[in-house]
C-alpha cells in the first residue's frame, strides 16, 4: 500500500511538473520563434529555411531540448502512477493504456533528440557547401524532416491519444477518475487525433495548424488536472 501510494505521489508531481514544464515550449512555439523569425511551416523551404537555422536556429534548437525533457518528465511518472489508479476496476485496459502512453512519450521524446541533435549540424553544411553538395544536404535534411515528422506528429501523438481517451474511458466507466476530468481527458485524447490525422493526411484545419492545435494546449491543462487528482488519491 505504501508503495502504491509512493508511486501515485511520483506521479502527481511529474504530472505537475510536466505541465508547468509545457509552458516554455508552447511560449518557443508561438513567441520566440516567430519573433526570431521562423514559423511551423519555416521547415518546409529548405532554401529558407537552413540558412536561417544556421545563423539563428539555437531558438529552435532549445525548442527541441525543453519540449523532449517536458514529455521525458511525464514519461516516468505519469503512465504507471495513472495505471494504479485505474487497475482495480479496468486492470486490462489500464496496462494497455499505461503502454501506449509509454510508447507515445518515448517516440515524442527521440524525435526531439533527433532534431535538436539533427538541424543544426545540416543547416551549418548547407551554408558552408557548394552548389554541386547542397542538393545532397537537402535530401538528407528533408529524410530527417519526414522521420522525425512521422515519430513526432504522427505516431506520437497517435499513441498519445489511445492512451488518454482509453484512461479516461476507464476512469469514467470505473468512477476512479471525476465525469470532469474523464470528459476533459477524452476530449483532449480526440484532440491528440486530430493532430495526428491531420498531420497524416495534410488536412490543415484538422492538424497543427487547426482543431489539432487546441490538444497543445489541452494536454498541459490535462496534466495539471490529473497530478492534482492522483495527489489527492496518494493521501
Amino acid at each position: 500500500m505504501d508503495q502504491n501510494r509512493a508511486l501515485t505521489r511520483w506521479g502527481a508531481v511529474c504530472s505537475m511538473a510536466a505541465s508547468v514544464c509545457f509552458l516554455v515550449p508552447l511560449s518557443f512555439y508561438f513567441y520566440f520563434l516567430p519573433a526570431a523569425g521562423s514559423s511551423a511551416t519555416h521547415a518546409l523551404d529548405p532554401a529558407s529555411f537552413l540558412p536561417w537555422m544556421a545563423s539563428r536556429g539555437g531558438v529552435r534548437v532549445a525548442l527541441w531540448w525543453v519540449t523532449g525533457l517536458t514529455f521525458l518528465i511525464a514519461l516516468i511518472g505519469i503512465p504507471r502512477a495513472l495505471r494504479e489508479l485505474l487497475k482495480d476496476g479496468a486492470p486490462a485496459t489500464a496496462k494497455v493504456a499505461e503502454l501506449s502512453g509509454v510508447l507515445g512519450m518515448f517516440t515524442l521524446v527521440l524525435a526531439n533528440l533527433m532534431l535538436a541533435a539533427g538541424e543544426m549540424p545540416l543547416a551549418r553544411a548547407y551554408v558552408a557547401a557548394g552548389d554541386a553538395v547542397r542538393p545532397a544536404i537537402v535530401a538528407l535534411y528533408e529524410w530527417q524532416r519526414l522521420v522525425t515528422a512521422l515519430l513526432f506528429d504522427v505516431l506520437g501523438f497517435l499513441l498519445l491519444s489511445a492512451w488518454i481517451t482509453a484512461s479516461s474511458v476507464a476512469g469514467l466507466v470505473t468512477s476512479k477518475l471525476s465525469k470532469g476530468l474523464g470528459w476533459f481527458g477524452v476530449v483532449t485524447g480526440v484532440l491528440a487525433l486530430c493532430f495526428a490525422v491531420g498531420y497524416a493526411l495534410s488536412i490543415k484545419w484538422l492538424g497543427e495548424q487547426g482543431i489539432g492545435a487546441l490538444s497543445l494546449l489541452a494536454l498541459p491543462a490535462w496534466m495539471m488536472w490529473l497530478g492534482v487528482v492522483l495527489w489527492r488519491a496518494a493521501r
